[in-house]
């Protein structure tokens, strides 16, 4: 990582001195380690997929407030509120608290740190430069704390724009804390223009005892966005982590879950579908760390790839050697839509327990012609019966979204997908 880079890097850490209370430390110890160990290469194993030299050599600046909001796209379902984020920044006329004030506490971080300032060493630094980066220019992002025992029962909804946001990025981080036996839906969105951007987010969730965390993502970033994000969870006795996340757009993206699963009961179920077009390339890894006996987790992987497209999955189940009774499993499918696409996948299971039931299995594979051949004899027209198929492949991925009109909303997307990917049209 050439020093310049850094060197620009730490005079945006300087402009941001003092902009979230108490945190002024962690940028600094930060960006140090940062100097040391660089952003990450593909010679390390959790990045040997995703190629990330055009932004580890080249300087973003922080992104500025656009000249014209962007629009905001429509709610794929009722929502109990809508935080609106524009480059990086939240816009409170934009957006929509409704009446979750009445049940939650929600803020930003800034105001979050401000009373709370012994939380700061609760916050997570990361491992690798990517997150190291978020720590130490992020400043901006949300803390949404559910009490003991309240459910939410429509998705409180992020959106993060990006608009006219060229050679720039936004480091972001929400936090969310679940109380005992709550249970709520955060559904992420990215939505950017055809600017070189790059977006790096984390999520940071607590989920205590009985309580139950619904994380849905959707992301379509611009075409020449470069996406980063993390989510680090742990979950206490008998609670729940539900993840789905959707990559349909930027030129390189990758999703990154690190679960936590530290008291018997825990359980954690994390999914995916990627959608690699033309060119771009889609990378998830998944690490679920079992620390203790009678927890479960399960994983359901889906992702298409189109001509010179690449979808990549690594999937790490963890168990310790108290952990006994253990149950997980992890599906991972590819399916290749053009003979220069191209599907990686990489499961792994570290056992260190011995009455355990892990599985994983991996496929990778092209259309099914005979499928195509039953479908075009009845009429339907190759286009439609690609997207037919497409779409049913992937379809067992939204099961877990805790939402039907979520999931139903999510389904269009990818349909909406297909049609710009298979020359189709909505006539």
């Amino acid at each position: 990582m050439p020093d310049t880079v850094i060197d620009t890097y730490q005079e945006q850490m300087q402009e941001l001195q003092g902009s979230l209370p108490g945190w002024d430390g962690a940028r600094s110890n930060a960006l140090d380690r940062l100097r040391t160990i660089g952003l990450p290469t593909t010679r390390g194993e959790d990045w040997r997929y995703s190629d990330i030299k055009a932004i580890r050599n080249t300087a973003f600046g922080l992104m500025k407030t656009p000249a014209r909001n962007p629009q905001v796209p429509e709610a794929l379902c009722d929502v109990a509120a809508r935080l609106v984020f524009i480059n990086g920044r939240y816009h409170e006329g934009l957006s929509d608290l409704g009446d979750l004030w009445q049940a939650a506490s929600v803020r930003p971080l800034a105001n979050h740190l401000m009373a709370n300032a012994e939380r700061v060493s609760e916050m997570r630094q990361g491992g690798d430069g990517i997150n190291l980066l978020n720590t130490a220019l992020m400043r901006d992002g949300f803390v949404i704390s559910i009490p003991a025992g309240i459910e939410i029962d429509d998705p409180i909804e992020i959106v993060h724009l990006t608009s006219d946001a060229d050679s720039t990025s936004a480091h972001i981080r929400h936090l969310v804390e679940m109380g005992e036996g709550a249970s709520a839906t955060v559904l992420e969105r990215f939505v950017g223009d055809d600017t070189a951007y790059w977006s790096n987010s984390m999520l940071q969730a607590r989920i205590t005892e009985g309580a139950t965390l619904n994380h849905v993502r959707l992301q379509e970033e611009g075409a020449n966005a470069t996406h980063t994000a993390t989510a680090m969870v742990s979950v206490g006795a008998g609670g729940n982590y539900h993840a789905t996340n959707i990559s349909l757009g930027g030129s390189l993206a990758r999703f990154e879950a690190r679960v936590r699963l530290l008291v018997d009961e825990a359980n954690a179920t994390v999914d995916g579908v990627a959608l690699a077009g033309t060119g771009e390339s889609h990378d998830m890894l998944v690490h679920i760390d079992h620390r203790m006996p009678n927890t479960t987790s399960d994983q359901i992987f889906r992702t298409v790839a189109d001509a010179r497209g690449k979808s990549s999955f690594q999937g790490k189940v963890t168990v310790a050697t108290d952990a006994q009774h253990v149950n997980a499993d992890q599906s991972f499918k590819a399916l290749l839509l053009d003979r220069t696409a191209e599907a990686n996948a990489k499961p792994e299971l570290e056992i260190f327990a011995d009455d355990v039931k892990c599985s994983h299995g991996a496929t990778v594979g092209e259309l099914d012609e005979k499928a195509m051949f039953y479908l075009t004899s009845r009429g339907i027209d190759p286009t439609t019966a690609r997207q037919m198929l497409v779409e049913a492949f992937t379809d067992d991925a939204f099961d877990r979204t805790g939402n039907d009109t979520l999931a139903d909303g999510i389904r269009a997307r990818v349909a909406d997908w297909m049609l710009n990917h298979t020359g189709g049209s909505n006539d």
